[in-house]
């Protein structure tokens, strides 16, 4: 993927970078150190095969998003792996008809 930025450094000097990343964990990361060395992104977009992502600017502050976004996952993977004691739903119209 394909990651575009414009941002502007302390002595207000304008730079336009493209890297190309592996996941978008790795770009958030990359634009958080950006942020993080007092430059300030002005825009973002994220380019992966025919989709383009618009980044939030302002969600670059300097901290690195991999480490709480890993705890995230983690968690939800936990989540999912419960099973789910369902009982199947019941609707009153098809126990009516079951009755006659």
């Amino acid at each position: 993927m394909l990651l575009s930025f414009t941002s502007i450094d302390q002595h207000a000097n304008f730079r336009e970078c493209s890297w190309w990343l592996t996941t978008p964990e790795a770009a958030f990361d990359a634009l958080s150190a950006v942020a993080a060395k007092g430059n300030q992104i002005l825009s973002a977009l994220l380019i992966d095969e025919d989709q383009r992502t618009i980044l939030p600017v302002d969600a670059f502050d300097g901290d690195i998003f991999s480490a709480p976004l890993k705890e995230l996952e983690q968690e939800w993977q936990q989540i999912l792996s419960v099973p789910v004691n369902r009982q199947p739903a019941r609707n009153e119209y098809w126990e009516k008809v079951e009755k006659k």
